[in-house]
């Protein structure tokens, strides 16, 4: 049964440019081939969920022994074993005939541009729609011709609303064949989550991290509590941490 839920809050910092890349399908001609993705109603880039949740999820299985077992047994698929950390939180699809464990306990929204990033933005001439050009360049290693290559990216220093909501349920009394309700350990996954988050911080989202894309940092997070009374009573909720950094999070939830 449904116990509580957890809002974390705050922003995402870009510390270099970051590119997320748009389907080629929408490419038209005489355009940059690799661009970024865009919300199509504002035009503006922003960075999807699901580029954060699959990034948060991949560092989490490569840093927890159970969890990369189970990925290498399933040749290279996501851990799906109710035993590791990284199902137990972002969840367990189902294969073949296998019913999944348990759903995600994640759910990551999409990731929106600050006013005063856009503000910043429509200050450079440089920057359009949110987006710089960097020039990258193919050497052929016998004739040194370079092969240049223009890519869209979001420039350093821009900042991103980011909202992770993480649910916690109670133990559950009925079937052994029913796992998707098993008893949660809310401090556990919560402090599973924020793991990720500080892996991805020495990592990269996006494309490109190797040539220096995609470092992030998250910062001035909030978190609340919103137990079943929020939901049916309208109570508030209960404001745990706010605007702090994400190692302090950390040591704050650890002590609670």
């Amino acid at each position: 049964m449904f116990k509580e839920n957890y809002i974390i809050n705050g922003k995402i910092i870009l510390e270099t440019g970051l590119h997320v890349g748009d389907s080629k399908d929408s490419i038209e001609i005489g355009v940059i081939d690799n661009p970024i993705i865009r919300d199509r109603i504002s035009g503006l880039p922003y960075i999807p969920g699901s580029s954060l949740k699959g990034k948060l999820r991949s560092l989490l299985e490569l840093n927890d022994k159970e969890s990369a077992n189970n990925v290498i047994k399933n040749r290279g698929g996501p851990s799906s074993d109710a035993n590791c950390k990284a199902a137990r939180i972002f969840g367990a699809s189902p294969t073949g005939e296998t019913k999944p464990n348990f759903p995600t306990r994640v759910i990551v929204r999409d990731s929106f541009p600050t006013p005063e990033s856009i503000e910043k933005w429509e200050e450079k001439e440089d920057i359009v729609r949110g987006a710089e050009v960097k020039y990258e360049n193919t050497i052929n290693r016998i004739t040194s011709a370079a092969n240049p290559r223009p890519t869209e990216r979001i420039p350093k220093e821009s900042e991103f609303n980011f909202e992770i909501i993480l649910s916690v349920y109670d133990s559950h009394e009925g079937s052994d064949d029913i796992k998707s309700f098993e008893g949660d350990n809310g401090k556990e996954n919560l402090l599973g989550v924020f793991e990720a988050m500080l892996l991805l911080e020495d990592n990269y989202l996006g494309a490109s991290g190797s040539r220096g894309y995609g470092q992030i940092k998250f910062d001035k997070i909030t978190l609340k509590k919103r137990d079943q009374n929020y939901y049916k009573e309208k109570q508030d909720d209960e404001t745990i941490i706010e605007n702090s950094s994400i190692i302090d999070t950390v040591e704050k939830i650890k002590a609670i």
